[in-house]
């Protein structure tokens, strides 16, 4: 949810972010979106269609749990003070981020591998570029 603090940006740009769950909706606003003054929409997906579409696999446990840079993330977290958020109802199944321009076409593409998403200067460049197509 890094990019929430970025909307000022995303609006100069035209650009807009959608989040998508397989989660039911509330424990999502329980327990993922608590606190959160989230700005778009946040679409459910309990069959994971979107998922599969888009090439978005589930990992292992050892893929997750046993990866020693999750744990030093976490710890990182922890330290500056923010607060984990309960994970949702399956920790295998890994998301991605994804650009796409205005004529539908994914410009950006990045599947997860375990806790690491993109930093939001990626993610802004890359609509940056797109917008200027």
């Amino acid at each position: 949810m890094k990019v929430l603090g970025y909307k000022h940006r995303l609006d100069e740009i035209g650009a807009t972010a959608v989040f998508v769950t397989f989660d039911d909706p509330e424990p999502v606003r329980e327990r993922l979106l608590a606190g959160l003054d989230v700005p778009y929409p946040v679409l459910v997906d309990r069959e994971r269609e979107t998922y599969r579409a888009w090439g978005l696999r589930r990992s292992s446990v050892a893929g997750v749990w046993l990866d020693p840079r999750l744990w030093a993330r976490y710890a990182s977290l922890l330290v500056r003070g923010e607060r984990l958020r309960r994970p949702g109802s399956d920790t295998l199944q890994l998301g991605g981020d994804f650009v796409i321009d205005r004529e539908g076409i994914v410009v950006y593409a990045r599947s997860q591998e375990r806790d690491d998403r993109p930093p939001v200067g990626e993610l802004l460049a890359a609509l940056r570029r797109s917008s200027l197509d």
